[in-house]
């Protein structure tokens, strides 16, 4: 018994030894890159990489900080602001770049990142209804867009993209393999005469015909 006891204790002691001579792995990120980097932008140059106006952004930020979305209580994250919640997220939504370029570029870890946008993806569905309103104003959009096209009792635009995905778990790809041979979801608007999006549909499958796609709408 004793020589099993030395034995478990030497092991401990190598579990220890090896724990501790470990080195801990720091990934560099770049440090104060909203207020070296951001706050410096001319206003050109804030809607060339965040594809929005900055009085637009800061709008955002500030109704997201009064949300039920920002997250006050998380000690482990008090230290991301509401400035950094949307400016991430707009740089996500605006360039083609992988979560690690955005975690690195505003300082964050890569889980926490991952949690940026899905709360701020969360703010804005909850916010949609109060933006994107068809049910509000028809008729003035539709003299507007008379003006624009000459076509009486029209009210904007209608079209589809494809939102490339990778095909979910126990999902057939073929179900969401669109014509171009590629899986994705459909996203259908309809823009108005200044091509502002008054109303969004999108989560279908890429295989289903627009048409189909229009028929799961509430405006169908």
């Amino acid at each position: 018994m004793d020589y099993l006891s030395s034995s478990d204790s030497d092991d401990d002691d190598e579990i220890i030894k090896y724990f501790v001579s470990r080195k801990i792995r720091i990934i560099p990120k770049i440090k104060s890159y909203i207020s070296d980097i951001v706050h410096v932008y001319t206003d050109k140059q804030f809607k060339g990489s965040f594809r929005v106006e900055r009085s637009t952004a800061y709008n955002i930020v500030e109704k997201f900080e009064n949300s039920i979305f920002f997250p006050r209580k998380n000690l482990n994250e008090s230290s991301v602001t509401s400035e950094n919640h949307i400016l991430s997220f707009l740089w996500v939504s605006a360039n083609k770049c992988c979560l690690r370029d955005v975690s690195e570029r505003f300082g964050v870890g890569l889980t926490t990142q991952f949690r940026i946008n899905n709360r701020v993806m969360d703010f804005l569905v909850d916010i949609s209804a109060t933006i994107i309103n068809l049910n509000e104003g028809t008729d003035n959009l539709s003299q507007e867009f008379q003006k624009v096209s000459g076509l009486p009792g029209v009210i904007g635009c209608i079209d589809e993209s494809s939102i490339p995905i990778r095909t979910p778990a126990h999902k057939l790809k073929s179900t969401y393999t669109n014509r171009h041979d590629m899986p994705s979801i459909t996203l259908q608007t309809i823009c108005d005469h200044k091509k502002k999006s008054i109303y969004v549909f999108t989560g279908a499958p890429g295989k289903i015909h627009n048409s189909r796609v229009f028929a799961l709408t509430d405006i169908s």
